[in-house]
């Protein structure tokens, strides 16, 4: 906790030092308190060593009590905090500082801090179910439940809540509340704008590749890669035919690949293993453009980045009902 303001304030952290308050057990039991100063400010910190529970009105109930009892300014203090968790004691108006890189302090005029930390980094981009969710919308649904979206994707309610919680944030979608259904609206039906919007946040779907002497796996196996790009553009035709294959399929974990400079009778194919199905938007026997867009992510490549050009014009048409 004490690093976090260091790397927030530095020199004008004053001092940082823990405390001991002659409190009820109720309000001390799971505590720690640290008495700080900033910019000559000083406040208290109550830092919970655990966060079982997560009940707004009883944080909020228990910061009126310690101020009273301390007769300072008391600052709730986390080891790390969900966006959900920040974003309800920002609207309660309970100040809190969390060892993840967040923290409101009204007192002191600061409304949000992110230090950068690894763990937001790693939430910046999509989950695989979140691309699937923003490609439903992207292509086919302005509007739709999470039951629908579920059935569509063929994954768990539960995935779809954790889905849409993520594209909500990014103000890509938004929800009502209709009966016991939620509906999930996208923010703008420009899907030209709706793409430029998610374009930081796409991942590359691929998890790994292999190499495999039998020739095509399967005949609804859609084509990806340069070989799917050859079909789509000017592009010459590539040294391997390439499919994309689901990961978590049976007979995919049981795929053993081969060298591919090694000398073979047959055709060598390169199967790209996906975080997500590649069938859900396939069409055609090709992979969606969004998506292998996204497999060339790491590409540097100046042709194949012109003839991607191309295949972005597919979008705005790809299986728009």
């Amino acid at each position: 906790m004490k690093k976090l303001f260091e790397q927030v304030y530095g020199h004008k952290l004053d001092f940082f030092e823990e405390a001991r308050y002659s409190l009820p057990l109720y309000l001390q039991d799971g505590k720690r308190f640290y008495k700080v100063s900033v910019f000559g400010k000083m406040f208290i910190v109550a830092f919970a060593e655990s966060l079982e529970r997560f009940n707004i009105e009883t944080l909020k109930k228990q910061l009126a009590s310690y101020q009273t009892a301390i007769k300072a300014d008391v600052v709730y203090g986390f080891e790390k905090i969900s966006s959900f968790q920040r974003k309800s004691m920002i609207e309660n108006e309970i100040p809190f500082v969390s060892g993840n890189g967040q923290m409101y302090l009204p007192f002191l005029g600061i409304l949000f801090e992110n230090c950068a930390m690894s763990e937001d980094i790693i939430k910046e981009h999509f989950t695989p179910v979140s691309q699937l969710l923003f490609l439903l919308f992207l292509y086919e649904k302005d509007n739709c439940t999470k039951l629908e979206a579920a059935k569509r994707l063929h994954v768990l309610p539960m995935s779809i809540s954790r889905a849409s919680k993520q594209l909500l944030e990014k103000g890509l979608i938004t929800e009502k509340k209709q009966g016991t259904e939620i509906m999930m609206t996208v923010s703008t039906k420009d899907r030209r704008d709706l793409y430029e919007k998610a374009g930081k946040y796409l991942i590359n779907p691929i998890q790994s590749v292999l190499y495999l002497p039998n020739g095509r796996v399967d005949i609804s196996t859609p084509a990806s890669g340069e070989f799917s790009l050859s079909q789509r553009s000017d592009m010459g035709y590539p040294k391997y035919v390439e499919y994309a294959l689901y990961k978590d399929l049976p007979f995919v974990k049981g795929l053993v690949g081969v060298d591919p400079d090694l000398n073979y009778e047959t055709d060598i194919v390169r199967i790209q293993k996906w975080k997500y199905d590649p069938l859900i938007f396939s069409c055609n026997g090709q992979v969606d453009p969004v998506s292998l867009i996204c497999t060339f992510a790491d590409t540097n490549d100046e042709r194949i980045h012109k003839c991607l050009e191309d295949v972005k014009e597919e979008i705005w048409n790809w299986q728009i009902i």
